[in-house]
């Protein structure tokens, strides 16, 4: 399950699971593993773009490098431990990670904790935090090395350090036309469906997630498709592997 937007978008949104007591495991800090920042490959999964969540669009930054920010950061742990990130990996809270609205999938981003100075880097692979005025949602580990885990909220600067190495020759597209397989009201369904279209035909398939005066819906989409024979394609394929109810949506 993702908890974000498959590529949310599939998230869910980044929710703190921050509280006045620390329940979980205790861990040493001196002992978590850090991070190596490296240039990794663009993740096939969780950069989507343009999406949108609550109603409101977000566009993953392709150019990254220099990004910096200074806002609140969040954490989240136990209640999403085990689950698929939105790039689909499966979330541990005991390692240093990190969710952000816009940062291409995966970047190394070093927080600094400007109450303390204590400073991390972190490994950004989930989207989020959709609360408030966060700006980046960290594992439970990076929390705690930055101790603000009683705290719950944090006021942090961030910056890029690595960002993924095939983003200049492969920029994350910002088309418009795509193909819907199917909206709906349960994620797992949606997620389900987008798993079996992308091994079924080696085609990336993501959920976007779309809130409604009706409730939540998610949307399991394939593209940009850039041209017409290309939608024609993919239409066939899809309708032979018993998939009938795609359309072309335009946005």
């Amino acid at each position: 399950m993702n908890r974000y937007f498959l590529v949310l978008l599939v998230g869910l949104l980044a929710l703190p699971g921050c509280g006045k007591k620390d329940k979980y495991r205790d861990i040493d800090t001196k002992n978590i593993k850090p991070w190596v920042p490296k240039s990794e490959p663009l993740s096939k999964y969780g950069n989507h773009s343009p999406y949108r969540v609550y109603g409101k669009t977000y566009r993953v930054n392709n150019h990254p490098n220099g990004y910096s920010e200074t806002g609140k950061a969040s954490w989240y742990g136990k209640k999403f431990h085990g689950r698929q990130t939105s790039n689909q990996e499966v979330f541990d809270m005991y390692k240093l990670t990190a969710a952000h609205k816009t940062l291409p999938l995966p970047s190394y981003v070093e927080v600094t904790n400007k109450k303390n100075n204590k400073t991390i880097v972190v490994r950004v692979n989930d989207r989020g935090p959709f609360v408030g005025d966060r700006i980046i949602d960290l594992s439970y580990a990076a929390a705690k090395a930055l101790d603000f885990i009683q705290d719950g909220i944090a006021d942090v600067h961030i910056r890029v350090v690595k960002s993924p190495r095939d983003l200049v020759n492969n920029p994350i597209t910002q088309g418009s036309t795509y193909l819907q397989l199917g909206a709906f009201s349960d994620k797992i369904s949606a997620y389900n469906l987008a798993n079996k279209v992308s091994q079924l035909l080696g085609i990336e398939t993501f959920v976007t997630i779309l809130s409604t005066s009706s409730g939540t819906l998610h949307r399991v989409r394939i593209g940009p498709v850039e041209s017409e024979s290309k939608i024609n394609q993919l239409i066939n394929q899809i309708t032979a592997n018993g998939i009938s109810d795609a359309k072309v949506i335009t946005e």
